[in-house]
């Protein structure tokens, strides 16, 4: 049973890399803890919120939401036995009750542009490449006046072709977005970090602790080896032309047995820092890569967003950016020399007294676009938002994708992004 449920994390995380990252917070497998448990750190604390089952309709008011296109996975996924608290997400329609503005909301899912006429709020949120141009003709024509489009995703904008209009829809589709932005409509990042206050602070940690076991410098595990903006495989392998490091999975030198939990934590516990590299270098998008790093003790070693968003969003002095260094040499060289220091290695960890992170146990993240919470938090916007003042916006433009640009300031890290003719060889776009 272990190995199945496994096995669906993996193939809705499109890759072992995903997986692995999400292992590092021990939350998605046997060792997850229960709902308020402290996790394996005392300042990281999970928070996975148990999602309740629709309650009866307030009939005093009635909105509806349909979702046009959904992930398939997400019915095998909400389907398992394993995972019967979600199941009733994908039970269509259906009707959710929202106390909180005294409404109700009836959910639908459609592939038919046709249905989607006189509904008040259509959801996009299948990422994968599927709508044709045609369908956004169809979908237009079916648009009713005052409908609200909103796109739902955690990906980055690189990464999500099912949900890009044409150009001719650019700036006349989507009202509201949801994502890891935090100029969104709806915030949900992967992970923040919250600085205690005075009143509420916890008693301090040894963080000596985080030294305990770690015999080994810096690691990295992938198997989304092919990546759309630069050259993730080059840059490890520029690393490993410097220092030792040890790459597991698909786009390592040594596969791991992903579906053995022990294994896994013996593997990467060893080691004082991560190789923390997303796949997309885009504003704010500091996925679970990093946040699971952290949590698992380690020191991320970061390139993706630049340095000032890190700096604005992660714990402070909690992480090493590339892009700090004049040269890979330059990195390479404070690593080793962090890493015979005990002292000046644990100024990464004395953040652990000063605040906590905030995580979100995977499988809620993974349905939150299906939750009642999700669409409580839509109807709520939609009762206080005036339609006639409604501004829609080309989220696939400066807003949103034109904050992935580049993945530094230094010049030599621009040598490992992909040029603009650049040709992948294979189609699919998380190979």
């Amino acid at each position: 049973m272990r190995a199945i449920r496994i096995w669906f994390l993996a193939a809705l995380s499109f890759g072992f890399n995903f997986v692995v990252m999400i292992y590092l917070a021990s939350d998605r497998f046997s060792n997850m803890p229960s709902v308020g448990d402290v996790s394996l750190y005392r300042n990281s604390r999970y928070f996975i919120a148990a999602t309740a089952k629709p309650a009866e309709a307030d009939r005093s008011c009635s909105k509806s939401i349909i979702y046009f296109g959904l992930r398939q996975h997400w019915f095998t996924f909400c389907s398992f036995p394993e995972f019967a608290q979600y199941k009733h997400m994908i039970e269509f329609p259906r009707t959710v009750n929202c106390p909180e503005v005294n409404c109700s909301v009836k959910v639908d899912y459609t592939q038919n542009a046709a249905d989607i006429i006189g509904h008040d709020i259509v959801v996009f949120t299948d990422v994968n490449e599927w709508m044709k141009p045609e369908m956004w003709d169809w979908l237009h024509g079916n648009r009713t006046e005052g409908q609200i489009w909103t796109m739902i995703t955690e990906e980055s904008p690189l990464y999500v072709p099912g949900v890009q209009p044409p150009a001719k829809y650019a700036n006349n589709s989507f009202d509201w977005i949801d994502s890891y932005m935090s100029g969104a409509d709806f915030v949900h990042p992967y992970g923040k970090y919250e600085k205690y206050c005075e009143y509420n602070r916890p008693p301090a940690i040894d963080i000596r602790q985080f030294l305990i076991g770690k015999t080994k410098l810096i690691s990295w595990m992938g198997s989304h080896c092919e990546t759309l903006q630069w050259d993730r495989m080059k840059f490890v392998e520029a690393v490993k032309q410097i220092i030792t490091v040890n790459t597991y999975g698909k786009c390592g030198d040594q596969e791991v047995p992903w579906n053995n939990d022990q294994i896994i934590l013996d593997t990467l516990g060893k080691y004082k820092f991560y190789l923390s590299l997303e796949n997309s270098c885009c504003n704010e998008y500091l996925t679970e890569k990093f946040w699971r790093a952290l949590e698992m003790g380690m020191v991320p070693v970061v390139l993706g967003a630049p340095l000032e968003h890190y700096r604005k969003l992660a714990p402070p002095n909690s992480f090493i950016h590339v892009d700090q260094f004049n040269t890979l040499a330059e990195l390479a060289v404070h690593l080793i020399t962090l890493h015979s220091n005990d002292e000046r290695y644990l100024e990464y960890h004395k953040w652990r007294n000063e605040g906590k992170l905030i995580s979100y146990g995977q499988e809620e993240q993974y349905v939150r676009p299906l939750n009642n919470e999700t669409q409580c938090s839509m109807l709520g916007k939609l009762l206080n938002t005036d339609l006639k003042t409604q501004r829609k916006l080309d989220y696939f433009g400066p807003r949103w994708y034109g904050s992935c640009m580049k993945c530094g300031e230094k010049e030599w890290i621009s040598k490992f992004l992909h040029a603009e003719d650049h040709q992948r060889s294979n189609s699919d776009i998380w190979a």
